[in-house]
């Protein structure tokens, strides 16, 4: 743990320390999480913290359809406009979703 006193010595590092842990700004229960969709269904992004996921195009307010959601495999499907793209499950937890 580190004091208040050790804090200024580590903020030069960057992001790296103190990372807060942002919630979702969706009312409780209006969004959840993209492992928690059922396949076939379409979805909204509400919150994506991940710049590569942003890059690779799945960023706020797109539209997405799930392809395949078994919990029995450790990747999730998704297609956004033409592109499909396999997810991992421990990514797509930290993607919140609404259905349309």
């Amino acid at each position: 743990m580190l004091n208040n006193r050790n804090r200024g010595r580590l903020s030069r590092f960057g992001r790296r320390f103190m990372q807060r842990r942002e919630s979702c700004p969706c009312a409780s229960g209006d969004c959840l999480s993209l492992t928690d969709l059922p396949s076939g269904e379409k979805a909204i992004i509400t919150c994506n913290k991940h710049l590569l996921i942003i890059e690779r195009g799945l960023y706020q307010g797109m539209t997405l359809t799930m392809h395949r959601n078994d919990s029995d495999e450790p990747n999730v499907i998704v297609a956004v406009g033409d592109a499909r793209y396999v997810l991992d499950r421990r990514i797509a937890r930290e993607i919140r979703v609404k259905i349309v």
